[in-house]
């Protein structure tokens, strides 16, 4: 995979979390079922992220290994605040 691969990879997994992110913030914190409605937006992004990215990428064990790192991280990051603020409710 090249650098521009990769770089676009883990930029579109960046802006989707950010804007699930900011989804969660404005319309579903505070609402009844919010975890729940997370992780549903989330999970269609994570499926529209995945196949945006196999479209991209060359399927080799080296590039699936990337983006499933890839995954594993960004999954963190945006859990690790929304689960915080759900806590905080």
């Amino acid at each position: 995979m090249d650098f521009l691969d990769s770089f676009i990879v883990a930029f579109l997994m960046a802006v989707f979390n950010i804007i699930v992110y900011i989804i969660f913030k404005k319309n579903l914190y505070g609402k009844p079922d919010m975890g729940m409605r997370f992780l549903t937006v989330n999970i269609f992004k994570d499926i529209l992220w995945l196949i945006i990215s196999l479209i991209i990428i060359d399927k080799t064990k080296e590039n699936l290994l990337f983006l499933l790192i890839c995954f594993i991280v960004a999954s963190f990051f945006i859990y690790l605040p929304v689960i915080k603020r759900i806590n905080k409710s």
